[in-house]
């Protein structure tokens, strides 16, 4: 007598099982869902809240940060590594220190004076302060000595 079994079955061919893995990739990809059987729940994956306990004093800022957070998925203010607000408006760089990860900036084309927020920032590894016409040079020759040539200054301050 011979047995069939219906996973053996179902798993016998190559479209059966590649059907399988897509499935199981899909529904694991996916965040903020509640899965169910006949109505009743039976697995929810739990939701990623986004870093946003935050307050930056220039709204151009504030708009550049909140995109760069949305789109490198930051649940934490050290995750987010990376920020171009570039000829964005911006003047004012207050709250910015408590993005604590950051390790590229471009701040090109913006309108900023005084840039004391991200002197302190420990991870910087390359700034882009370019085209910024008002900028105090002071601090941001003080950045560049730290950071040994990562800093990319605007014309009036070389």
């Amino acid at each position: 007598m011979v047995v069939y079994s219906p996973m053996k079955l179902f798993f016998s061919s190559p479209t059966s099982i590649l059907f399988a893995v897509s499935t199981i990739a899909c529904l694991t990809g996916c965040e903020g869902y509640t899965y169910t059987l006949n109505e009743q729940p039976i697995f929810s994956t739990p939701e990623t809240t986004l870093f946003s306990d935050y307050s930056l004093s220039d709204s151009s800022l504030q708009s550049c940060t909140e995109q760069a957070i949305l789109d490198q998925s930051v649940t934490q203010p050290s995750q987010l590594t990376q920020l171009n607000c570039s000829n964005a408006g911006i003047s004012n760089l207050n709250g910015l220190e408590i993005f604590s990860g950051l390790t590229h900036i471009n701040l090109n084309g913006n309108k900023l004076i005084k840039i004391k927020p991200i002197l302190y920032l420990s991870k910087l590894q390359v700034v882009t302060l370019e085209a910024n016409k008002q900028l105090d040079c002071s601090q941001a020759i003080q950045l560049a000595n730290k950071l040994k040539g990562s800093v990319k200054l605007p014309s009036h301050c070389l």
